[in-house]
């Protein structure tokens, strides 16, 4: 999320990119300016994350039914029964809102369910009920819960490349119920697959910082002008 799905934990970046307020009086903070260091820190710390390098491809890459690569045991799809969630479970579940935000596990299940299935590395988890999000599972061990689609993939497909293409496919959907089985899936060999993989995988990774960084500019921005206002901050002289 060990994290099982994403790189990066975002629980609590949303409720900070959506501008909740904060608890405590921003003029009241205990030590304002080392707040506003660390926020400063937390800004310069992503400006290093950069967007992979794309160009024009004219090659031609036929697609194959995602059906299709199912039905020659290329892929699996794995869906957990209602019966997995438990409030007495002692096994870590993967939830929808944990894909969606791209956080380990949040949930108790019961693993011994008929039905129940076990996320493993590699894994590519797609929910398309709420609001879509495709991720690609980082660890083993932890129960897919209800709502979720878990596509395994063999050898042949790498799970960067397929979840790029699972997520360009349900973007473009724009809301509109998608079928997963009817994605077309371009013929690539594996070997270039993992280069697609990887640039997929960057552009994640860009995607993240900037939600971590506009929740970040946004807290620098409200201790900055709590603080100026509250007499507990001042500008540096000579740098104006």
């Amino acid at each position: 999320m060990g994290e099982v799905v994403g790189r990066r934990d975002r629980a609590g970046v949303d409720s900070a990119a959506d501008g909740a307020p904060d608890s405590l009086d921003i003029g009241q903070r205990l030590d304002p300016f080392a707040e506003y260091r660390d926020r400063c820190s937390a800004w310069l710390d992503l400006v290093d994350v950069r967007p992979p390098m794309l160009e024009p491809d004219t090659a031609s890459h036929p697609p194959i039914p995602f059906e299709a690569l199912v039905d020659a045991g290329a892929l699996a799809v794995h869906e957990a029964p209602l019966t997995v969630s438990s409030t007495g479970g002692d096994t870590p579940m993967l939830t929808a809102k944990d894909v969606r935000l791209g956080r380990a596990p949040s949930r108790w299940g019961t693993a011994d369910v008929p039905g129940a299935v076990t996320v493993r590395a590699g894994d590519v988890a797609v929910t398309i009920s709420g609001e879509p999000a495709v991720r690609v599972c980082t660890a083993d061990g932890a129960l897919l819960g209800p709502g979720i689609r878990l596509v395994r993939a063999e050898s042949a497909i790498d799970p960067h490349f397929l979840a790029g293409i699972l997520r360009a496919a349900v973007e473009a959907a724009e809301g509109d119920h998608i079928d997963i089985y009817d994605v077309a899936v371009p013929r690539i060999d594996r070997s270039e697959q993992r280069r697609y993989g990887r640039a997929f995988e960057q552009l994640t990774e860009l995607e993240t910082a900037f939600l971590e960084q506009r929740a970040n500019i946004g807290q620098l921005a409200r201790i900055g002008f709590g603080g100026l206002a509250a007499g507990t901050l001042r500008p540096v002289a000579g740098t104006e």
